[in-house]
Formats: C-alpha cells, sequence, structure tokens
C-alpha cells in the first residue's frame, strides 16, 4: 500500500510524463505481443501504458487511489472496488483505465462474462476509436468473434484481429490466405508478417 507522499509523488511522477508518448505509436509498437501472453497480464501492463499515452490532464488524486486499488490482489472483492471506482468516482479517461483493471482481476479469478462486461464498457466508451479496439481485439481473443467486425480497416489494431480470423479459421486453405493477405501487407508489424509467411507460404512483405 502506497502512503500519502508515494501516491502524491507517483501521481506527479505521471502528470510528468504523460505528454510524452503518442497514443497510437504506443499501439503499434505493442500489440505484437497480445497474442503472445494471457489476456490479463495484456491489460494490467498495457492499460497504464495507454493511459500514460493518452490523458494529459490527468487527476494527480485520482491516480493515486487507482494505482492503489490496481495493484491489489486479485480477489472478488478488489474487482468490485474497482467497478465501484469506475461508477462513483473515476471520471472521464480514467473510468476506462478502470474497466481494463477491473477485467484484469476477473480475467485471473477465472470469471470470463465479467472480463467481457468490464470490456464491453470500453468498446461502447467515449474513449478514442485505437482505445475502443483495443478492447474488440481483447473481447475476440476471449471468444467474442463478433467484435473483429467492428474493428475498423485503418485501425493499429487491425493486423491483430485478421490474424485471429485467421487462428479461427477451419478451413486449410482459408487460414493459408489469411496469412497470405498478413504477410502481403507492409503495414503488418514484422514479426507478425515473418510469422505469417511461414503459415502461408508467401514470402513476407518488405517494408
Amino acid at each position: 500500500m502506497f502512503s500519502k507522499d508515494q501516491q502524491t509523488e507517483n501521481a506527479a511522477m505521471l502528470d510528468m510524463d504523460i505528454q510524452q508518448e503518442e497514443v497510437l505509436s504506443f499501439f503499434r509498437d505493442y500489440w505484437q505481443s497480445i497474442l503472445a501472453i494471457a489476456v490479463a497480464l495484456v491489460v494490467l501492463t498495457a492499460g497504464l501504458q495507454v493511459y500514460r499515452a493518452w490523458d494529459a490532464r490527468v487527476s494527480g488524486q485520482q491516480t493515486a487511489e487507482l494505482l492503489v486499488l490496481s495493484e491489489a490482489p486479485a480477489t472478488d472483492a478488489n474487482a468490485k472496488a474497482l467497478e465501484d471506482f469506475a461508477a462513483h468516482k473515476a471520471t472521464g479517461n480514467r473510468r476506462v483505465l478502470t474497466w481494463l483493471y477491473a477485467a484484469g482481476k476477473y480475467e485471473i479469478l477465472n470469471k470470463p462474462d465479467d472480463v467481457k462486461r468490464m470490456l464491453d464498457n470500453v468498446a461502447k466508451s467515449g474513449a478514442p476509436d485505437a482505445v475502443r479496439d483495443y478492447a474488440r481485439v481483447l473481447l475476440a481473443n476471449g471468444g467474442d468473434a463478433a467484435a473483429l467486425g467492428k474493428i475498423g480497416q485503418n485501425s493499429p489494431w487491425q493486423p491483430a484481429a485478421q490474424e485471429l480470423r485467421a487462428l479461427a479459421e477451419t478451413d486449410a486453405q482459408k487460414r493459408r490466405d489469411l496469412y497470405g493477405e498478413i504477410a502481403s501487407d507492409p503495414k503488418s508489424p514484422q514479426a507478425m508478417r515473418g510469422r505469417a509467411a511461414e503459415f502461408s507460404g508467401q514470402p513476407a512483405a518488405v517494408q
């Protein structure tokens, strides 16, 4: 548990760092790891990065309280405390981040319905498109295939959505075709293009 001074210091450090990052560059750099690790870890680690890049007007007091809640153990009570914070205290972008942290705790607790409920809140919120698409990728990774159809073609998360489509495809030729599209798309991250090239048998595009 942070002391009051530590909470204030942490909040001040966030205020200093927030304007140094651009949200889209973060997404393009970070999303490659989403399919490789557990959704819970993605949510818990990526959420704060998204927040720092996005909310330049963060409230120090709310941030300090959220840091305490987010670092608490994953229990039903602590997940509910995050939901209560989102409903009654968090404002603006911090509410979206709080839902992401709550989703992470529910994932650890193996409560997929609650995970979906929190991510649905993010996807339906007034957050920037890139943030809502981030939630949709996580929803799709959890089994909600319909979420993929709501991700825009120009979204930085579209390559991740395309790979999820390929992973879900049962027809071998269609799956190779989907991987081929990824391999030939210079906008896809290099690591993904290389992986897709192996699965499709097509050469990876040069960025």
